[in-house]
């Protein structure tokens, strides 16, 4: 996650009522390292600012590593079921782009929420592929994110593509090319930015 992108995040559902909001489910939370350390803006940002208003941030994710509270699998169809309206608030960041059937995720994040809950998703606009371990090349605008949830009684409370302007996310590499390790670097300077779609679904059931 880009630390423009974990802004744009907090200052989202910072506009939020708090007293409706009581469980966050952060899906695909990583580590507490990755979170602290290796992304801290994600922690200063994204988590800390819930735990300081007393909301119950449950961190999930598939693999079972320090900071994770509870193990889950948004790509398989037990997780709707398992999970069923436990949420007020659900953040899926750069999640879209990584599995395989993007459809049963959206109905899994529904069947997660609780009735006029909300769904935070952001997805890269315009960026690399990155395997984690797939990319499935899905770069969509946020209206086409919207479009995933047909079927669904929603609303959009929230939307933006984010524009990544700090210079150091775009990376000088090695390379035995001549110049060809500096071509974000670049591209950067061409005007070329990294973009992300931004968008905040009330979700009602």
């Amino acid at each position: 996650m880009f630390a423009e992108e974990s802004v744009w995040i907090r200052g989202v559902y910072d506009k939020l009522d708090p007293n409706r909001i009581k469980k966050v489910g952060n899906l695909g939370s990583s580590s507490l390292e990755f979170r602290t350390r290796i992304q801290p803006h994600i922690h200063t940002n994204i988590i800390k600012p819930l735990q300081d208003k007393g909301i119950d941030a449950i961190n999930i994710d598939l693999k079972k590593e320090s900071g994770v509270d509870v193990i889950g699998d948004i790509t398989t169809p037990e997780f709707g079921t398992d999970f069923q309206n436990q949420f007020d608030l659900i953040l899926c960041t750069n999640l879209l782009e990584h599995v395989m059937d993007i459809n049963l995720v959206i109905n899994n994040l529904v069947q997660a929420t609780r009735n006029n809950g909300y769904i935070l998703l952001t997805v890269p606009y315009k960026y690399k592929l990155h395997l984690d371990p797939i990319d499935n090349g899905f770069r969509p605008t946020p209206n086409q994110i919207a479009d995933l949830f047909v079927g669904t009684d929603y609303r959009i409370v929230n939307s933006q593509i984010i524009s990544i302007n700090n210079n150091k996310e775009y990376k000088i590499k090695k390379s035995k090319l001549p110049l060809w390790g500096y071509r974000e670097r670049v591209l950067y300077y061409l005007g070329k930015r990294y973009k992300v779609s931004g968008i905040l679904l009330q979700i009602v059931k």
